[in-house]
């Protein structure tokens, strides 16, 4: 898709054709969603829809996860005119901070660290698998995901093959 289309109309996850599947291997995400954000269009739609299920919240904050949940948290955080937490990698963080290890997308165990001055209690997430840990947290929080129903199989298998 052209980073400069819009189509004539605009359904939910329209913009999902923006990003390309890895073709480098097993060390980096399955899918690369920069032509997303490089789409001015794409991008705002994105984000609305990320949002809609949160309209009306009483929202303080939006957190993101390093690296590339910085980018929609922060235009997330950016439209509702809030702060951004950057939820980062544990070591690149100088100041106080909780850790919680996980699994990244390539089942290497890591941890993650946030700073304990800026949190309080009250999460909300935002998921595109229906992995293991997507499936985690959509049972404990309140979640929003801009994946639309016919396509999320293709998500959890991996599988784009756009239409």
């Amino acid at each position: 898709m052209d980073l400069c289309h819009v189509p004539a109309t605009r359904e939910k996850g329209w913009y999902l054709a923006l990003m390309a599947p890895n073709v480098k291997g097993p060390n980096y995400a399955w899918l690369d969603p920069s032509r997303l954000y490089c789409h001015p269009q794409g991008l705002q739609d994105c984000v609305a829809d990320l949002l809609q299920p949160f309209q009306g919240d009483a929202i303080d904050m939006v957190a993101g996860i390093d690296a590339m949940g910085f980018i929609l948290g922060a235009a997330a955080a950016a439209t509702l005119r809030k702060g951004f937490l950057a939820i980062r990698k544990a070591g690149h963080l100088c100041v106080q901070t909780e850790a919680q290890p996980y699994s990244d997308y390539s089942g290497r165990q890591k941890l993650m660290e946030l700073r304990t001055d800026a949190i309080s209690p009250g999460v909300a997430a935002i998921c595109m698998e229906s992995s293991e840990g997507g499936k985690w947290i959509q049972e404990r929080y309140k979640c929003s995901h801009c994946v639309p129903p016919r396509l999320q199989p293709r998500f959890d298998q991996h599988q784009l093959g756009w239409d």
